[in-house]
């Protein structure tokens, strides 16, 4: 699961639970219409605070998250520009030495062809 899904899976159980504990409340409250509204608004706020923290905490994870995935992107960009970097050297290499072999092969044969001549 990721970390979107995660925190969207919080949000909406939090959510949910606050609901249905809110309205438990009212229902099971001895008291009256007045001291109920009052109650139901001072619980509103704060579940909002508890909610804008949560979203806070979450957020901030998050961007933890991203930098750290950011980081490592970018030194496996490194490691990746590197090794490229290396075999094109090898390759250049193992050209060169054909490049080299084939020039040798040819200056012998042209070398005893004289000789012979």
């Amino acid at each position: 699961m990721s970390g979107k899904e995660e925190a969207s899976s919080f949000f909406t159980g939090f959510f949910v639970g606050a609901l249905i504990g809110a309205a438990s409340a009212l229902l099971l409250a001895p008291q009256s219409g007045e001291e109920t509204r009052t109650q139901i608004r001072e619980r509103g706020i704060e579940l909002k605070e508890k909610a804008e923290e949560t979203y806070g905490e979450a957020l901030k994870k998050l961007e933890a998250t991203t930098e750290d995935i950011r980081k490592k992107t970018e030194e496996i960009s490194v490691k990746v520009d590197q090794a490229i970097a290396q075999g094109k050297q090898e390759i250049t290499k193992i050209t060169k030495k054909g490049k080299d072999e084939q020039a040798e092969e040819v200056i012998g044969e042209v070398t005893e062809e004289l000789t012979e001549a």
